[in-house]
This record gives structure tokens, C-alpha cells and sequence, in this order.
């Protein structure tokens, strides 16, 4: 088998949950040596957490956690900080999604950091960028999508937002997290120097909204979206719409043609079955 295209780069995992692991996961599947630093205390909260079999670790650590190593360190201790000086200085990535401003309360700054492995690349997940007046809340999956604006855009348009039932605020961010930690590995073989790569939360979901950023650039200008069931009888407001499953792939609301249909009962029939639900849907907002 040939060797994995990371091999013998050594990650130190000091995240917890699932934004951070699911980051430093992958990094693992591509052959780094991870290295996860849990708490004396438990380790990372979700060993135990929502777990099928007792007195083992829960499906929800296991499955964001495969392939790596795991040593407990206190880092409050001065022995703790020790330990972690010595991984740093022989790492090649690490990456953490604590709360704001609780790796430099630990004596772990970016600057000390730097100091002690100037190679190092510091891959950080935070609930906003530093920019953000909110850049010091601690934010969850919830929150993510919210202020990301994904939110906003599912459900249906006579309901309330609603939540999607990916991780588009934990494991979205830490693919976009691995995103640049595999660039600033390529940019490190050209200058030799260690750089620190941050992807927030919100800033994960708004990327992934993309195409609705779009519509409200349309909507603005001409005042409707075609390709949502309100239109043409319906009213748009300023925002763009929840639209249920309406597609923007210029079919009328859910009504999506099967190939074939004219031809084969079995596709006609189910054609039929979505237009009449167009029809039940039509009726329902005025619409001829």
C-alpha cells in the first residue's frame, strides 16, 4: 500500500466535541500521527455523552475520533504545561476550538507558540471571526446556522426558520479549518515558517449560503424570484423566502418532470402525483 499523503506529520488534537475533531479527523484519514490531549477529568465531554452501550465510550466520541492517539494532560499545571511545551515543539499542526481567550489563559498564545516552533501551524475554531463585535461568545451548532443566515432560508415560507439537521455550524467548520491547514502545510514547504489559520462559524454557514446571497441580490433589483412558489401571484418581502423544497433549477416549485414521462405509465404516474400536489399548492396561495 503506498503511504498516505500525510504521513509523518504530527497533529496535536486539542479540541473537543465535534468542530475541532471532525477537522483533525480527516487530517488522521490522510495519514497524520494525531495526537489527542484530553482532560484528566473525563477527556473530551462527548465519551460519555448520548451513549447506546453503557460504560463505554459513545458513539459520538468514537466516530469524530477514529485513528488517533490520546494521552490526559491538566494543563492548569506547571508539569501540564511542560508536557504541551514539548508536543509543540515537535509538532507540525495544532488545533483547538476552545472558548475564546482560553488558550492564552492557559499560556498557550499564539505568540508563545510561535516562540517555542516557528514551523508550527495553529489551526483555531471559533464561533465568529475576531473581527465580529461578537467575537467572544462561546456558540454552538444552533447559533452557527442562525447567524450564518442558513436558518433563515429552510422551512417553508408560512413557517419559522428551522435548523438543519447537518452540522453545517461544527462539521462544516472544520472542513473549511482543514481546508486551510492543508494550504499553510503547502505554503510552509515554500517559506518554512508556520502560520495560524482561523475559520468561524458563522463565517462556515454564510459560505455555504452562498446561492442565497445571490437571490437577495436579485430579489433586490427586481423585486421577485422566479423560481419560488410565490411567484408570480405571491408577495416577496425584503429577504429571500423560505421556500420549502423549491428548487432553483428553473422547475416550478416542488414539480421535477421524471425522463421519460411521457412515455412510461410508471414515470407519468408519478409526474402526475407531483403535479396535482403543485396544484393543491397552487390553490393554497392564490395561485392559477
Amino acid at each position: 500500500m503506498s503511504e498516505l499523503p500525510l504521513s509523518g506529520i504530527k497533529v496535536i488534537d486539542f479540541t473537543g466535541v465535534q468542530a475541532g475533531p471532525a477537522c483533525t479527523q480527516m487530517l488522521a484519514w490522510f495519514g497524520a500521527d494525531v495526537l489527542k490531549v484530553e482532560r484528566t477529568t473525563g477527556g473530551d465531554v462527548t465519551r460519555n455523552q448520548l451513549r447506546d452501550i453503557p460504560d463505554v465510550d459513545a458513539l459520538y466520541f468514537t466516530m469524530l475520533n477514529s485513528n488517533k492517539r490520546s494521552l490526559a494532560i491538566n494543563t492548569k499545571s506547571p508539569q501540564g504545561v511542560e508536557v504541551m511545551e514539548k508536543l509543540i515543539r515537535q509538532a507540525d499542526v495544532l488545533v483547538e476550538n476552545f472558548a475564546p481567550g482560553a488558550m492564552d489563559r492557559m499560556g498557550l498564545s499564539w505568540d508563545k507558540i510561535q516562540e517555542w516552533n516557528p514551523r508550527l501551524i495553529f489551526g483555531s475554531v471559533k464561533g465568529f471571526n475576531d473581527d465580529s463585535s461578537w467575537n467572544d461568545l462561546k456558540v454552538y451548532e444552533n447559533v452557527a446556522q442562525c447567524a450564518g443566515g442558513n436558518a433563515s432560508t429552510t422551512g417553508f415560507w408560512d413557517g419559522p426558520p428551522t435548523v438543519a439537521g447537518g452540522a453545517l455550524g461544527d462539521s462544516n467548520t472544520g472542513m473549511h479549518l482543514l481546508i486551510g491547514i492543508l494550504t499553510a502545510l503547502i505554503a510552509r514547504d515554500k517559506t518554512g515558517k508556520g502560520q495560524k489559520v482561523s475559520a468561524s462559524m458563522q463565517d462556515s454557514v454564510l459560505n455555504l449560503c452562498r446561492v442565497k446571497l445571490r437571490d437577495q441580490q436579485r430579489l433586490e433589483r427586481v423585486g421577485y424570484l422566479e423560481e419560488y412558489p410565490q411567484y408570480p401571484n405571491g408577495t416577496f418581502g425584503d429577504a429571500v423566502p423560505r421556500g420549502g423544497n423549491a428548487g432553483g433549477g428553473g422547475q416550478p416549485g416542488w414539480v421535477v418532470k421524471c425522463k421519460g414521462w411521457e412515455t412510461d405509465p410508471n414515470a407519468y404516474i408519478y409526474f402526475t402525483i407531483q403535479e396535482q400536489n403543485w396544484k393543491r399548492t397552487a390553490e393554497a396561495i392564490g395561485r392559477p
